[in-house]
Formats: structure tokens, sequence, C-alpha cells
């Protein structure tokens, strides 16, 4: 017997009709295993390095503020700037103070796990805009990954 070949009686439309809507919850996910899979981003970069704040963060002119990190001989440095409302600019500089050679990538990430690569602009800048919020700067070098911890912007 094919499936083609059964008749359904109503007896029957009504028990699959039950049974789909018992099962409809079942389908949904719980809230709370959607926020443990958020929070599993942070076990994305558990390779990288954590890169440690070297100083407070310096006002630059306006309303902006440069954040500076180390690790070891890598620098990594974030301006931020106001670019619109609950926009900020951000202009990504890392290096290797001991091979004298920038990061081959740099990328921005956000708290939902979302991360953004920021390309060279002509002149060899890394410039983006983000929303208002905290964000981590990754910098892939020759030597391995770098990652800030989170900072507001």
């Amino acid at each position: 017997m094919s499936p083609d070949d059964l008749v359904l009686g109503e007896g029957d439309r009504q028990l699959i009709a039950l049974l789909a809507e018992l099962t409809r919850d079942e389908d949904a996910m719980p809230q709370t295993v959607a926020d443990a899979a958020k929070a599993l981003h942070d076990w994305v970069g558990v390779d990288a390095r954590l890169a440690e704040l070297t100083e407070d963060a310096v006002l630059t002119r306006g309303d902006g503020a440069s954040y500076s990190f180390a690790f070891g001989p890598l620098r990594l440095r974030a301006e931020v700037e106001p670019a619109g409302y609950r926009r900020r600019r951000l202009v990504l500089v890392a290096h290797d103070e001991e091979a004298a050679s920038a990061a081959e990538e740099i990328s921005v990430q956000f708290p939902d796990g979302q991360t953004v690569q920021v390309p060279p602009d002509r002149f060899g800048e890394r410039i983006t805009q983000v929303p208002a919020g905290s964000v981590r700067m990754i910098a892939v070098f020759v030597s391995g990954a770098v990652m800030t911890p989170w900072f507001a912007v």
C-alpha cells in the first residue's frame, strides 16, 4: 500500500490537526537556547590572543576617542568619531613593531556575533561606520590573530 492509496476519514484528519497543533510549539526554539547560541561567538576566537588596553581612552578633537591596545610587539589602535545619530566612524590601525608590517586583515565584531571585515581604502586606511554600542577589533597577522577586549563606541 502506498501513501497515495491511503484514504483519511474525518476522525483521522482531526487527529492529524491536533498532532500538528501540539508539535507546533515544539518547533519553536526556546529563548534560552537562542541566547546560548549567540554567546558561543566568543569561542570563535578562542585561539586568538587577547590584546590589553595600554592606556585609558584618549579624547581627540571633537567628541572622539582613541583606544590603544598591545600584545607583545603587536599594536592595535581604534579611533572613534561621531558620524551622525547613533553612528560612529572607526579608523582602525594594527601593526607589528618587530616585523615592521601591518595586519593582513582587520575586522570589527559586534556582540551578536556578526563580524565585518574592514578593507583598506585607496590610501591604506581602514575606515568603517558602525552603530553606537560595543565592538571589538580583530587583527590577523602572519604570526596569528589578536583581538581586543570589548570597548564602547
